[in-house]
Order: structure tokens, then C-alpha cells, then sequence
């Protein structure tokens, strides 16, 4: 169920004037089907316009985790030239990995990328007293883990395979229109070598420190750390993980967020996250997570350590506070 509305302007950054009233969306397209609409410049203030029937619309998006590449794949299905920009596709975000099972079918994810489907999970308190949340799943239903790099390789792909063009560069920067007739510059750097191209309309998915979002003055925003190991467990070990995850919360691993043990497909997740205390993630509460489930997880061997930084949807202000 995708569906993108592309309003054929340059003024997609902030604007002080106001728009005028707009009817009401369409309904949603049947699920997976693409859709692409390009409003008519006439019915929109800021417009700009261009003969779209003299050539292709051209779009560039810049990140090519999971939203970057389900708005890459619907653009290029819906007839639009789409480029996908990904500085490391080989690459993973430190992930816990965990979706729920509505997302799969709504995003056509195959159940061969899901690496546990689990069905029991247990949220264990500051005094390790343990809660069974299992019981709020159904008979049927299941929580889908899977590893970023699978799953994030496989959207690009799909994207690539509707005609979306992926290269693996790093974005550096974006040149905004100074007049109507002017196309945005996206520029980028493959091995050194700088590169730019030409586009209509650009489409920032490049995470928390996003350059797009800074090129368009698109304003402040918090952020939240996490951290994550990758651990490879005994065998006798990683079977009480065959179908379980664990959610550990208290102040000794974040003050704000929770930590966490989820199965992958040959050994665990451990990490935690917090956006009150940053400093401290690795020192403190990373330290407290492996504490905490230091048994269930002795003789394990630690293959990867993660760490990224994740935008939050609310504001807060300089206490901490957060605002709506």
C-alpha cells in the first residue's frame, strides 16, 4: 500500500506562504500497487512549470535503508526516473531487528529474510521480576526478527528491479533552485571522485544526521543513541533464544528506553538506547544490559559492536523535558 504524492515544486523546503485549501486525499490504492501523482502546477501556488509530457520526471533519494527504498521502488514503478543513493550497501544499521507481523504483508517482506519468528517474549523489571507479554499474541501471530543488512539489501533490490537506479556514494551536499527553471543539484562522491546530477524532486531518507534535512533548513531535532553487540552464543546457549526475546527495563540500563536480547539467525542482540543520557550509554548502561543477563549468556563471543543514532518524533526542550 503505497502511495506517494509528488507536488511538482521547488518550494518542498519551508515556505511563509500559506497554501490554498486542497480537496481531500484519494482513497488508498489496493495494497502494493504504486501510484505516483503529479499535482498540476496550475491548482498549486509556488509551482513550477515545466512541459511534464516533453520529458521524464527525475527523482532522487538519498538513503537506501528501508524507507528510502520503498519511496525509490514506488517512484520508479509509477514511471518516474528514480536514483537511490546509499553510501554503504554492504553496510547495516544497528538495528534490534524486530517488526511486527502486519508489516510483513503490507510491505510484501518474504518470510524467507525473517530469521526467528517468535513467539514468546518476556519483559523482565529492575528487580528481574519477569512478565510473560506473549499472552497479548495470538494464536497465529508471531514477531518477525531479521537483520537490517538482509532486509535493507533486499528493498534495494526490489527497488532496483522496478527501475530505480542505485549508487553507492556518499551524499555530500544539495544545491537549492534560485529561480523556477532550475533543477535541484544533488552532489555525491564515489571513491573520491566528486559527482552530481540533476533532479526534479528530492527526497531526504538519510537518517539523523541528514545533510538533506539541513540543506532545506528543515530545523532542529533530538536525537536518541543505542548500542548494540552481536553475540555469538554456545549452542546450548542460543536455544532457550529459539522463539524468545527479552526486554529488560530500570536505571541501570537507560533512563528513558529499554534494553534488549533478540534472537537472530545464529546468535543474539544485546544493546540499549537512551536520549537523556547519551554520555553514558557505553559506560553505563551498556555495561548494565550485559550485567544483567551476564548468565544467560556466559560463554558467548562477541562478532560485532554497533552503535548509531536514531531521530525522535517528539521534541524536547532544554531540560529534557519532552514537548508535543
Amino acid at each position: 500500500m503505497t502511495a506517494i504524492q509528488l507536488h511538482y515544486s521547488h518550494h518542498l523546503h519551508r515556505s511563509t506562504t500559506q497554501p490554498r485549501s486542497r480537496p481531500p486525499p484519494p482513497s488508498p490504492p489496493p495494497r502494493r500497487s504504486h501510484h505516483v501523482i503529479i499535482s498540476s502546477a496550475k491548482s498549486q501556488p509556488h509551482c513550477h512549470h515545466h512541459n511534464l509530457s516533453s520529458r521524464t520526471l527525475r527523482a532522487a533519494v538519498i538513503g537506501g535503508g528501508p524507507a528510502g527504498s520503498s519511496a525509490a521502488e514506488a517512484l520508479a514503478a509509477g514511471g518516474i526516473e528514480t536514483f537511490l543513493i546509499e553510501r554503504n550497501p554492504s553496510g547495516s544499521k544497528p538495528c534490534g531487528g524486530a517488526i511486527p507481523l502486519c508489516m510483513l504483508d503490507e510491505f510484501s517482506i518474504p518470510l524467507s529474510l525473517v530469521d526467528r519468528k517468535v513467539t514468546r517474549v518476556n519483559i523482565i523489571s529492575p528487580s528481574n521480576l519477569t512478565v510473560d507479554f506473549s499472552k497479548t499474541l495470538g494464536s497465529r501471530e508471531f514477531i518477525a526478527m531479521l537483520r537490517r543488512e538482509v532486509l535493507d539489501s533486499y528493498l534495494r533490490s526490489r527497488a532496483q528491479s522496478h527501475g530505480a537506479q542505485l549508487i553507492s556514494g556518499l551524499f555530500t551536499d544539495l544545491e537549492i533552485p534560485t529561480s523556477s527553471s532550475a533543477p535541484y543539484v544533488v552532489h555525491y562522491n564515489i571513491d573520491g571522485s566528486k559527482r552530481s546530477l540533476h533532479a526534479d524532486v528530492v527526497i531526504g531518507a538519510d537518517g539523523a544526521h541528514s545533510k538533506v534535512a539541513k540543506a532545506i533548513s528543515a530545523g532542529n531535532y533530538d536525537y536518541a543513541l543505542a548500542i548494540q553487540e552481536r553475540i555469538k552464543l554456545p549452542d546450548e546457549k542460543m536455544r532457550q533464544y529459539e522463539n524468545l526475546a527479552e526486554m529488560y527495563v530500570g536505571s541501570d540500563i537507560s533512563p528513558d528506553f529499554y534494553g534488549w536480547v533478540f534472537p537472530k539467525c545464529d546468535h543474539v542482540a544485546v544493546g540499549t538506547g537512551t536520549a537523556r543520557a547519551r554520555g553514558k550509554i557505553r559506560r553505563v548502561y551498556n555495561s548494565g544490559i550485559r550485567e544483567r543477563v551476564r548468565e544467560r549468556i556466559s560463554g558467548g563471543r562477541v562478532i560485532k559492536v554497533e552503535a548509531t543514532r536514531f531521530r525522535l518524533t517528539r521534541d524536547r526542550d532544554e531540560s529534557g523535558a519532552e514537548s508535543h
